[in-house]
This record gives structure tokens, sequence and C-alpha cells, in this order.
């Protein structure tokens, strides 16, 4: 099980190719193949298990860059990002969530906010939360976060792990 790609605002750029390429080939059977059903704080290790993975994958992919974990960009606010990344020229946040519409949009909204003013790769990776979850309207989130990252001179992806 792989993260797959629903969304991205563009096909030609090297950066975003390059951090997809890392993101797409992680296996992600090991974290996410019966954390289903689990309490929440057990939840909570798994993901913390798989974000410190991807993160060192991307240390090690992309060493152009530097990659650190639950980065706060303001220290009045206690937002965090999940992966964050940076270089001379922009930044790449990168959100791990179940797979809620209402989540995707609201760390899309308030972390660009809070980022410096520079491009921005905003990537959302979302994974199995519940059966009832909508993965459409998910999706459907996606390219209204790849719309406005356009928009605002940005650059988006938003993908799936595990599709239920």
């Amino acid at each position: 099980m792989k993260p797959v790609v629903k969304v991205r605002s563009t096909d030609q750029d090297k950066w975003l190719n390059s951090i997809l390429d890392v993101i797409t080939n992680l296996d992600c059977n090991d974290h996410f193949s019966n954390h289903l059903g689990q309490p929440q704080h057990a939840q909570k290790v798994i993901v913390t298990n798989f974000q410190k993975s991807l993160c060192q994958r991307l240390r090690d992919s992309m060493p152009g860059l530097r990659w650190t974990m639950e980065y706060a960009p303001s220290k009045r606010l206690k937002d965090s990002i999940d992966i964050y990344g940076e270089s001379e020229d922009f930044v790449v946040a990168i959100e791990l969530d179940k797979n809620r519409a209402d989540q995707v949009a609201k760390k899309f909204v308030s972390r660009v906010a809070l980022l410096p003013d520079e491009k921005v790769y905003f990537l959302s990776i979302c994974y199995p939360g519940t059966k009832r979850m909508n993965l459409n309207e998910c999706v459907k989130y996606f390219g209204y976060c790849s719309n406005l990252a356009k928009r605002m001179s940005g650059v988006y992806a938003g993908l799936v792990i595990g599709e239920i």
C-alpha cells in the first residue's frame, strides 16, 4: 500500500515531482494495514512512526532541503506543521490527517496563513480514518486547495493512503 496522488496543481514542477516520487514510493503497509479499530492513542503512535519514517526518507532523498517535524511557524500560536522542508527559495508543508475534508481545508488555510511570504509547496496526505469518512469529499477539497494554491503562486498535492 503506497500513497496515491489524487490531485496536483501542476505536472511541470521539478520540486513537486521529486517530493511526490519520495512519498509515492514509500510502503505504508507497516503503518496502516491494521490501524483501524485501534484506540486513538495507539493510532497516534502509528501516525507518529509514519511521520518519522517519511521525514527520514525525505532527508535521505532530498538533502538540499532542511527537513524537520512539528515545525511551529508562529511562537504565539500552537499550530505546527507535521513535516516541514525549507530551501533558499521556498518552503514545503506536509500535513498528515485522516481522510476528512474539514481537516484538509482547515490545515491548508491555517498553515499557509502562517508561513513566510515565499513560495509554498503544500501536501495533504490522508490515511484511512473510519468507513464513514467520505473519501470523495476529501478529494473534492484537495481540488479546492489546489486551486487556491495556484492563485497564491504556490503548489499543492493531495494524496491518499489505502483507499477504503
